[in-house]
């Protein structure tokens, strides 16, 4: 049985290279807001990977991130498709704190890191500002940002 038939899907088609696609499923009237980075045609493809540390209430998630690569924010849900985030906040509360699928993305370019919302239900915050969809902001070391109303302090080198 084909499932792309049964949630009226069809599969990605290569699209002209753009800094930012965005690829919306729609099923039951939820939308989920996958957004891929493609590597900057100036970026340095000979960087190493930058290696940052996620730290949620104490617990810390480790992720490697190299120059054009993405790593999506979020929480599971194995009800609606199996989806799970690249950073999967679930263990911390995620849905009671009001934490997205697809929440956030981060991604690295030109030795930058950057956090970019994904038009989440209750926002991306920095600063205590709260983030434009689709916008991407550059992070420092140390900073805060919170999804929904859970806070995640970012560190790297």
């Amino acid at each position: 049985m084909d499932e792309n038939k049964n949630f009226g899907t069809r599969p990605l088609q290569e699209r002209p290279p753009a800094q930012y696609q965005t690829v919306i499923l729609t099923r039951n009237r939820i939308l989920q807001k996958l957004l891929a980075v493609k590597p900057d045609a100036e970026a340095d493809s000979g960087s190493d990977p930058a290696q940052i540390n996620l730290v949620v209430r104490g617990m810390s998630e480790q992720i490697t991130l190299g120059t054009g690569k993405i790593a999506i924010i979020g929480r599971a849900d194995f009800q609606m498709g199996g989806f799970q985030p690249d950073v999967d906040l679930t263990r911390y509360g995620a849905q009671e704190r009001g934490v997205s699928r697809a929440h956030a993305r981060l991604h690295v370019s030109k030795e930058t890191l950057y956090i970019t919302d994904l038009y989440s239900a209750n926002g991306t915050y920095l600063r205590g500002d709260k983030l434009e969809p689709e916008k991407p902001y550059a992070l420092s070391n140390g900073d805060e940002f919170v999804v929904g109303s859970l806070g995640v302090k970012v560190e790297f080198e």
